[in-house]
């Protein structure tokens, strides 16, 4: 049976139990918990546990990163080839960048209910690496692009191939982990997006410095090529290790019966019900989702992520390539700083929030570490040094990819119905905003100072402060009432039981009451 959300003990998320040796019960503090250093696994997990998890890693985690990875650094391959002369080479101009992302991100939306609708009726394992092979052939097709028209099509294509794999992975994360286990894959699985931004530069710098010309080939065509080679050994890498969800999971070489049964048995411990993909009711799960702050939160949440994570990315090429002050090399190399501070930021965090499972304070930290960035670009008119100062610390705004997402499984986690659909709402929501808000916002010719996108970002990041604090606050609201639920059945129960024992203490002296008055009876017949 689930165990219903208000009920969460706010223990869980503040605190850890432990037991000393005279019996009395002590609770760790937050930096107890921090000194305590890097455990991959929460303290108790059996033998048994650590040997299922560590297959689960190597198949959910290994195939989620190197798929973010590569999608990434395709992605990031058409700002790196358009700096790098993609746009002298093809006659771009104006604001062709901002379309192409715009058709990328209208695909994505238009196949995005199909593709949900796909991920519940058909076997999740094989759709992904599916997708990651159709998404290599789609990138290798921008290397032989001759215009802006057959690079439209390409880019359609891709946003379609994508539709399922953010989804996809976060869905099957949460349905094999538990709660204190989450935080840290979601880490991993989230970084590997900065670093495929961070490598996209650096290979695009080595693939511009060394094949350019090779047979024929410009160095950004041969930039689209090389991520075309890491893409399909990804796909490999899922068709053979990656799993459905345990219920749908079939036994393997790689994950045995006693595997899964063991995940079943751990996901019931907390209060995981099973979901039949076939019975889901869709009425009860919009009018649940709808009645709660959940899905409305948590995706404003999400697309004001999506705006301010903009700004340090594309935005910044642009105001690189304008200034005209960096080389090819630098115009690249540079906003790899925003992607390694992206990384740093969210390990840091992620282990913060497993360790001490408090969601709230890496959020706050971050969106105002973002206000910072964004209001310093707002200013402009200071030194050099430090607008560049502003791009690279905005680049923490990334890392509330893993944050949020991290929070809304967490709290949404005792109805897997639910978790799937706020947290498919949040992305394809807050892409929907991504595909045509930077157009107006951070128009290509209006760089390098983007004036309305900057001062657009301090808005958006302001907001993101105020809403990480209602979430908290709602929570926190939730939690509260949770308790008091708990001690009000736990007082009916204590009532009941009182009641139960003066009743039966009645009833036995009623007994041997009887018992005397027949014993009296039966001697005085004797006499």
């Amino acid at each position: 049976m689930a165990i219903d959300e208000k009920s969460r003990d706010v223990t869980t998320t503040t605190t850890a139990v432990i037991h000393s040796h005279d019996g009395v019960v002590l609770e760790k503090t937050k930096w107890e918990k921090l000194k305590e250093g890097v455990n991959w696994y929460i303290p108790g997990t059996s033998k048994a546990e650590k040997k299922l998890l560590l297959k689960l890693d190597l198949s959910i985690l290994l195939f989620g990163c190197l798929s973010t990875f590569s999608k990434t650094l395709d992605n990031n391959s058409l700002t790196n080839a358009y700096v790098s002369g993609m746009k002298e080479d093809l006659n771009l101009g104006g604001n062709d960048l901002n379309y192409l992302q715009a058709v990328y991100y209208a695909s994505y939306l238009s196949f995005m209910i199909p593709a949900s609708f796909a991920l519940t009726r058909l076997p999740i394992q094989r759709i992904l690496p599916t997708m990651e092979v159709l998404w290599g052939i789609c990138t290798f097709g921008c290397a032989w692009c001759q215009n802006l028209t057959q690079l439209y099509v390409c880019r359609f294509f891709l946003g379609g191939c994508e539709t399922v794999a953010f989804t996809g992975l976060i869905y099957i994360i949460g349905s094999w982990y538990r709660r204190g286990e989450i935080g840290v894959r979601i880490s991993l699985y989230t970084i590997a997006s900065p670093l495929g931004g961070m490598i996209s530069g650096y290979l695009q710098v080595a693939t511009y410095t060394n094949l350019n010309g090779t047979h024929g080939l410009e160095g950004w065509r041969w930039l689209f090529v090389v991520c075309f080679c890491i893409t399909i050994p990804c796909a490999i890498i899922g068709f053979v290790f990656f799993p459905n969800s345990p219920e749908y999971t079939k036994p393997s070489w790689w994950l045995t019966q006693a595997d899964i049964d063991l995940t079943m048995a751990r996901m019931r411990d907390e209060g995981i019900r099973r979901v039949d993909k076939k019975k889901v009711n869709y009425k009860r799960l919009f009018k649940k989702c709808l009645m709660n702050w959940h899905w409305y939160v948590f995706v404003f949440a999400w697309c004001l992520y999506d705006q301010n994570q903009y700004f340090s990315g594309t935005p910044f090429n642009l105001y690189l390539k304008a200034s005209g002050k960096y080389s090819v090399a630098n115009i690249n190399s540079y906003p790899t700083v925003v992607k390694a501070v992206s990384i740093f930021s969210t390990l840091v965090g992620g282990y913060y929030s497993d360790k001490t499972l408090d969601r709230f304070t890496p959020c706050l930290i971050t969106t105002l570490l973002t206000l910072l960035g964004a209001i310093i670009l707002r200013v402009y008119d200071v030194a050099e040094g430090a607008r560049i100062f502003a791009f690279f610390v905005a680049g923490v705004a990334n890392s509330m990819n893993n944050f949020q997402m991290t929070w809304a499984s967490d709290i949404t986690k005792d109805d897997p119905e639910v978790r799937s659909l706020v947290t498919a709402s949040m992305n394809c929501i807050g892409q929907v905003f991504l595909a045509w808000v930077p157009i107006l916002t951070f128009p290509n010719y209006k760089a390098p100072r983007f004036e309305k996108g900057f001062t657009f970002s301090v808005i958006t990041a302001a907001l993101h402060v105020v809403t990480v604090t209602v979430i908290f606050l709602l929570d926190r609201r939730d939690i509260r009432i949770g308790r008091r639920n708990i001690r009000a059945q736990e007082l009916q129960i204590l009532q009941a039981q009182t009641v139960g024992d003066d009743l039966e203490q009645r009833i036995t002296e009623e007994d041997v009451h009887e018992s005397s008055i027949s014993d009296f009876e039966d001697k005085k017949r004797v006499l």
